[in-house]
């Protein structure tokens, strides 16, 4: 047996090492795009460094060899990269693979301190700020949609951290609880502006579904055919979405419905009908990452505009089964956390947002999206384990 204290101060490093990367990433890739342009070639490659330290920080060598989901884990890491060099795709694409599979592994063991957790609330929610202060948009290099993306992360940390504020203020009766859940209204109406100035379409998309998981009371949480429901939706749904646009762009001229200017199916159809034929003639290993899209105006050039969907196109269903699985059980791990906290409620939607807006772009998989999923992942977990381990220690000085 590990003695807690050495555990503990494992963990410490484990959770230093995320929130380096975390650090790291954005300053590189958020702040202006010459340094993006530099660092996003490595990023895949700086989150696996860091994920790996994580990793062995919170995992025993010995306790992982006989740990079924390691293997799993483990396993599909190898056939990610067999897959890589039988379809000739780029190498690289590989790290992709191997840091979306230690995150949805490590994301029901890793805890998060209150320190920490504060530290990642703040970090990443002034980048909200930040960004709708000094607009980014096409006007400074980066793409809107990569703007949309960064405004929606840095929102649901930022108003995470404000319910949990507003928790603490309510619990004392502080004066300052109704001006603050107020501000947190506003929150959403400035939200919803800033993205609708950046015409992110993705990124409204996780608005929309953050607010309305956000509201949810916690007896609908509790709901097990609604959580059931609430997962399948957000990692399921992915698939489904790209099946559907793909029907649609084949059955339907327009549909009439425009959103941020755009006709709501403007081009997504093309491409991922593109990829589903390229992708059912080797479904056990994918097309890599070197296929050209054979659309006129894409160039050629590979873009999956899907998280999950590009896991599964890329590397084949096995690699995307075993991605699929470890997430779905570390959401549904999360369910009595979320019936307990509103924090934690918060954090979970925020993570629903994310993978709902990875229904239209990579999102979840890259740097430093992915990385931050997990914090809040962790965020989520954390809240409970901290409350709990609280009400202990006050017991234990009481009974002293």
């Amino acid at each position: 047996m590990e003695n807690n204290g050495i555990k503990e101060r494992r963990e410490l490093w484990g959770n230093i090492s995320l929130f380096a990367a975390c650090v790291i990433l954005t300053l590189s890739l958020w702040n202006e795009y010459r340094w993006y342009e530099a660092v996003v070639p490595y990023a895949t490659l700086i989150s696996f460094v860091f994920l790996t330290v994580t990793f062995f920080c919170y995992v025993p060598v010995k306790k992982a060899v006989y740990d079924r989901y390691f293997l799993m884990v483990a396993a599909v890491c190898a056939v990610a990269a067999v897959n890589l060099f039988i379809v000739n795709s780029g190498k690289g694409a590989w790290l992709t693979a191997a840091d979306v599979l230690l995150v949805v592994y490590l994301a029901d063991k890793v805890r998060l301190s209150r320190t920490f957790t504060g530290l990642f609330i703040v970090y990443t929610g002034f980048y909200f700020f930040y960004w709708t202060y000094d607009v980014k948009g096409y006007f400074k290099g980066y793409n809107t949609n990569y703007g949309g993306l960064v405004l929606i992360t840095g929102f649901v940390f930022a108003v995470t951290g404000l319910i949990g504020l507003h928790e603490i203020l309510k619990r004392s009766e502080a004066a300052g609880a109704r001006f603050l859940f107020g501000f947190i209204l506003f929150m959403f109406a400035w939200g919803y502006n800033i993205i609708a100035w950046y015409r992110a379409r993705c990124a409204l998309l996780g608005l929309v579904v953050f607010a309305v998981f956000v509201l949810i009371p916690a007896r609908v949480w509790k709901n097990r055919i609604f959580y059931t429901a609430s997962i399948l939706f957000v990692t399921v749904g992915a698939i489904a979405i790209s099946l559907v646009y793909v029907w649609l762009g084949r059955s339907v001229a327009s549909l009439g419905v425009r959103i941020f200017y755009k006709d709501i199916i403007s081009g997504r159809d093309e491409i991922w009908l593109d990829l589903w034929s390229a992708y059912l003639k080797s479904p056990i290993t994918g097309i890599g990452s070197s296929y050209r899209i054979n659309v006129d105006w894409m160039d050629g050039m590979f873009e999956v505009h899907n998280g999950l969907l590009d896991i599964l196109i890329v590397h084949g269903v096995l690699v995307f089964a075993v991605v699929l699985i470890l997430l779905i059980r570390c959401l549904w791990r999360l369910r009595e956390a979320v019936a307990i906290s509103v924090v934690s409620r918060s954090a979970v939607s925020g993570v629903f947002a994310i993978l709902a807006a990875s229904f239209m772009e990579n999102f979840f998989i890259v740097p430093p999206f992915l990385l931050l999923t997990l914090a809040l992942i962790a965020i989520a977990g954390s809240v409970c384990y901290n409350e709990t381990s609280n009400e202990k220690e006050i017991r234990q000085s009481g009974e002293e």
